[in-house]
């Protein structure tokens, strides 16, 4: 047994990578590589930090004093195999930064529903350029995947928040990069994430088909997963703005998936779907289908939970979105008073989602037919219209 061949032993026994290895020691990861595959030969010292680290007890020295100085000649196709052979476990990513990228994506995907979408933006586009360098340079196959996956979270995030800040353009680029690094990485709920961020697009943009198929799409990827969940609901969305009973049955399958699984630490988390979160949609689907004795019944309980005292302001974007929910109903109902409080209780939060002010248009519209003189009516269209004037051009 050469030392390279004792020290792969020890580490195996003792659950060591290479990289963790370096760490501790410390020394160069790819030195370690090298060692193992009888590329090179340590130091004595070296040697020594190493049976030390593994808690040999000289088992390892025992074999550096054995092995010849000089290794034995190598021919050239030899020399070349174990080349390549080295050259899989060679990389130059820091020890740690993988772990750090998760703290990184997972802080950005939680900060999504309370901080603005520019800002967001602009730190997700200079973490996602910092990781495509980083796979640009020499890593491991395994560690190609990952930076795969976390380039794949940080797009799909990207595409939300610039839909958000009304650059539909980029957030269309970064929706289909993240689908296809989702395939690069065999990573399935990316892949079905994209899916659904195409269906939201195409709700907000009205093309209804579009959304039961995009949705439809994307569940033949998503497993029984978070997506699974917001694509069976953005489906039924897609179904109750044209009128079809299938909405229904969509919250039926929606909750049935969402029941099996955990509840999420941070529901906060965009790529999370929470119990509140189904609320949320039920108020908004009877509302599109017109049930809205039902509809009003999960508005004003998505509102409620909005208001908690010891966090106002956690769910903005559900908030608005509810108010909307409610002001269509008691249009509907004739209470012109009540529609023009809600409506301009969803213009209250900064922190928007991109289909705000087209769902507000559906109100304003709705009250300007049925009440095309009242000054309450007007000054809303007005607030609307300034509201729409402050988006970059091209957008909504």
């Amino acid at each position: 047994m050469t030392f390279g061949d004792k020290l792969r032993a020890l580490m195996a026994e003792r659950g060591i990578g290479v990289r963790e290895l370096a760490r501790l020691v410390p020394c160069d990861q790819g030195h370690v590589s090298k060692i193992l595959n009888g590329h090179k030969r340590p130091s004595r010292e070296l040697a020594e930090r190493m049976d030390a680290t593994l808690e040999a007890d000289g088992a390892l020295i025992a074999h550096f004093d054995a092995a010849p100085a000089r290794p034995a000649r190598l021919s050239a196709d030899e020399a070349e195999l174990l080349n390549l052979a080295a050259s899989a476990d060679s990389s130059d990513l820091a020890p740690g930064a993988l772990d750090l990228l998760d703290v990184v994506v997972d802080r950005l995907c939680r900060d999504y529903p309370t901080v603005a979408p520019n800002e967001l933006s602009e730190r997700g586009k200079a973490h996602l350029k910092s990781v495509l360098r980083m796979l640009d340079g020499r890593v491991t196959l395994a560690e190609h995947r990952e930076l795969l996956v976390r380039s794949g979270w940080l797009a799909v995030l990207l595409a939300c928040t610039l839909y958000d800040c009304g650059e539909t353009t980029g957030a269309e680029v970064l929706r289909r990069t993240a689908h296809r690094l989702g395939e690069q990485a065999g990573h399935g709920e990316i892949i079905a994430w994209s899916w659904e961020i195409a269906a939201w697009f195409a709700l907000v943009e009205r093309r209804y088909e579009d959304v039961v198929a995009y949705s439809e799409a994307g569940i033949r990827h998503a497993g029984a997963t978070n997506a699974a969940v917001q694509l069976t609901l953005q489906a039924g969305r897609g179904y109750a703005r044209m009128r079809d009973s299938r909405a229904r049955e969509a919250l039926r399958v929606g909750r049935k998936i969402l029941d099996q699984l955990p509840r999420p630490a941070h529901p906060e988390h965009h790529f999370v779907f929470d119990h509140d979160k189904y609320e949320f949609y039920c108020s908004t689907i009877y509302t599109m289908l017109g049930q809205d004795d039902a509809a009003e019944e999960h508005a004003r309980e998505v509102i409620a939970r909005c208001r908690r005292p010891d966090d106002p302001t956690r769910w903005p974007m559900r908030y608005a979105m509810a108010n909307l929910d409610l002001g269509l109903i008691t249009a509907r109902r004739g209470d012109l008073e009540s529609a023009v409080q809600h409506g301009r209780a969803a213009l209250k939060p900064k922190r928007r989602s991109g289909d705000l002010l087209p769902r507000a248009n559906e109100l304003r519209s709705r009250l300007e037919e049925h009440y095309p003189r009242e000054k309450r009516v007007t000054e809303f269209a007005d607030q609307l219209r300034e509201e729409r004037r402050a988006l970059p051009p091209g957008a909504g």
